[in-house]
């Protein structure tokens, strides 16, 4: 087994997402830092921090700084920026060398740089999940018609439409798309506070312009204050994620469970398969994003021990989110990939959601015949009565409604109310007003 999926030339396709990954790559963290440098020489030479000439050396300094040129110092200082700016300074050279990474700490630099990246990776969510609510807005309206079997607790319950569960799908989805927009606010913000978070080797001047210059120049929004040991927003995203992908592995679940045999009622074309069963049709993609889920759950109650951030820097805590964050992240563009595959993959087998119901011999309309009886009798008296005629439907393979229409005295027409489609409640309601979030 390979220690991670995404170093995995076997397991790359089915447990990690490559364009996320190449995001968090040694070589682009090492290009985000090095972005982070200059995007602040910038800024404080153009507001007199650092001479003008220094900072124009340095941004037009050429750096050749590989992930080995990093590894041994980063080992030995338990974080890579010390080695990163002695690497910098090398290579600019002279006095000019003394004004890279002027007032700032390893922190800022690492923070900022993480914020960068994530910023990508929010642009790649927001497309993927618009266009997975696109795709199950279309099931959710094209089904809507499509009557099957409801199960509460694995047993099959009252009518419903596979549109209506193409509807329950779609509306965690919305929200994730609000949530999304919302941590943005959050979460990109750029991360300035010197050495103890009070970017003391700066004047209060020099400190204003050096902090609204680069949150500015990024494109990041600026905190009140230096958030190094305030961690929320981060285990926030992990959070999110786990939310987001656990939407979508109950859309994986409901696909393993209504293509399960013995149900039917969606098929997988192209399936997973078998290395000595040649029937088997395996929902590997299904399989594969609850899996994901379950370990981003497992990866957030990790990325939780970071909130607890001891004074005002607690490398302990800060290094649990860069063994735990880009997994979490890598992890959900997967199941969105996936998801996406999935639903393409499927066959709507609405014969079969006919003949499941049919196999019920009207026991599925108990609730409904039950509301029918009460307008003639108590509730608890048509319960008993319905009750009775359930277990008999089952026993003599009778439709419910034929033996309550033979052993009840009332004037309901049971043969009328056989239809199923009058037994759908706000079926339409509702999933128009799910499709009204989205237009």
């Amino acid at each position: 087994m390979a220690v991670s999926p995404e170093g995995s030339e076997i397991y790359k396709d089915l447990f990690s997402d490559q364009e996320i990954a190449a995001l968090f790559s040694d070589r682009a963290h090492i290009r985000s830092m090095i972005a982070v440098e200059m995007a602040l020489a910038v800024v404080q030479g153009e507001a007199g921090v650092i001479p003008a000439e220094a900072a124009e050396k340095i941004i037009n300094t050429e750096f050749n700084i590989s992930p080995e040129d990093l590894s041994e110092g980063t080992a030995k200082d338990g974080i890579v920026v010390p080695t990163l700016v002695k690497l910098l300074k090398s290579a600019v050279g002279g006095d000019d060398a003394s004004y890279v990474h002027f007032g700032a700490t390893s922190q800022d630099i690492l923070d900022t740089a993480l914020v960068m990246q994530l910023a990508k990776v929010f642009d790649i969510f927001e497309i993927r999940i618009a266009s997975l609510t696109k795709t199950l807005a279309t099931l959710a309206d094209q089904h809507r018609a499509a009557i099957m079997a409801a199960r509460t607790r694995s047993q099959i319950s009252t009518p419903t439409t596979f549109g209506l569960k193409a509807a329950n799908w779609l509306m965690p989805l919305i929200r994730h798309s609000e949530r999304l927009e919302q941590l943005k606010e959050r979460v990109l913000v750029l991360s300035i506070g010197g050495a103890s978070g009070t970017l003391s080797a700066l004047s209060e001047k020099d400190g204003i312009a050096t902090a609204r210059g680069l949150a500015e120049k990024l494109g990041l929004g600026l905190s009140p204050l230096p958030w190094h040991n305030q961690r929320d927003t981060i285990v926030e995203l992990g959070a999110y994620c786990a939310l987001l992908s656990g939407s979508i592995a109950k859309i994986a679940s409901d696909v393993i469970l209504l293509s399960s045999s013995g149900i039917g009622e969606l098929s997988i074309e192209g399936g997973g398969k078998s290395s000595t069963m040649p029937q088997k049709n395996n929902p590997a993609l299904a399989e594969a994003i609850v899996a994901l889920s379950k370990t981003n759950i497992d990866l957030l109650a990790s990325l939780a021990h970071a909130m607890i951030h001891n004074h005002e820097r607690d490398a302990a805590a800060w290094q649990i989110e860069w063994l735990t964050l880009p997994k979490c992240l890598i992890t959900t563009g997967t199941c969105l990939n996936h998801i996406q595959d999935l639903i393409g993959s499927l066959k709507i087998n609405s014969d079969v959601m006919t003949s499941n119901i049919k196999n019920t011999h009207g026991t599925i309309l108990a609730e409904a015949a039950t509301f029918l009886l009460c307008g003639h009798m108590n509730k608890s008296e048509a319960g008993e009565i319905v009750g009775a005629a359930c277990t008999k439907a089952i026993t003599t393979k009778t439709h419910l409604f034929d033996i309550l229409d033979a052993e009840t005295s009332t004037n309901i027409n049971w043969q009328q109310a056989k239809a199923l489609d009058q037994h759908l409640g706000l079926n339409d309601t509702f999933i128009d007003h799910t499709l009204e979030k989205i237009l």
